[in-house]
């Protein structure tokens, strides 16, 4: 007996319930189907949008590697920071916007290639303005400084004016067999 013959052999009430069944299976396939449709394209086009990136990137690759040399250049081995170095610079920076900042004392993290020097600052009552200058100081003069940390508050006596907490990262490129000049 084939299927047909079983489903007419019913009663009316078990064919209905079978047909409604059989339709409530067959939504639940059709909707799960759907939906991975849906994922499917979605994928697709964060893919297509990130290969367009990726075209816009790569056709950038000249002026990306003009950029690179031009900032190594500017980051010569000599303006590499020793600790003192780093702390004298970060002073000078600092009292040439006019601020007067806290320093706990230098931690070192010596590695192969790289030494990092780390310093944090403390800069109480100040304005945004000279804070804005110091910043771009450190960011526009060429010498290997990042800012690792920054935390600013309002100053409760003078709510127009910020207590600053600064931590910076400076980075002496070590020389000899195994640093950074031995480097192809």
């Amino acid at each position: 007996m084939n299927i047909r013959e079983r489903f007419f052999r019913l009663s009316l009430r078990e064919r209905l319930i079978a047909v409604v069944l059989l339709l409530g299976v067959g939504i639940f396939w059709a909707s799960s189907m759907l939906s991975g449709y849906r994922a499917l394209m979605e994928r697709n086009q964060r893919a297509s949008a990130e290969l367009e990136f990726q075209k816009t990137v790569l056709s950038r690759e000249d002026s990306v590697e003009e950029e690179i040399a031009s900032r190594l250049e500017r980051m010569e081995a000599q303006r590499t920071l020793t600790a003192s170095s780093f702390v004298e610079a970060v002073d000078q920076f600092s009292r040439g916007v006019g601020l007067r900042p806290d320093m706990d004392p230098v931690e070192t993290m010596s590695g192969e290639m790289v030494s990092v020097h780390r310093l944090e600052l403390y800069f109480d009552n100040v304005a945004i303005v000279p804070l804005i200058d110091f910043i771009r100081r450190l960011e526009n003069d060429g010498i290997p400084v990042s800012i690792d940390s920054m935390l600013l508050s309002v100053n409760e006596r003078s709510p127009e004016r910020l207590d600053v907490s600064l931590r910076l990262d400076g980075f002496e490129f070590n020389t000899g067999p195994t640093g950074l000049a031995s480097a192809p």
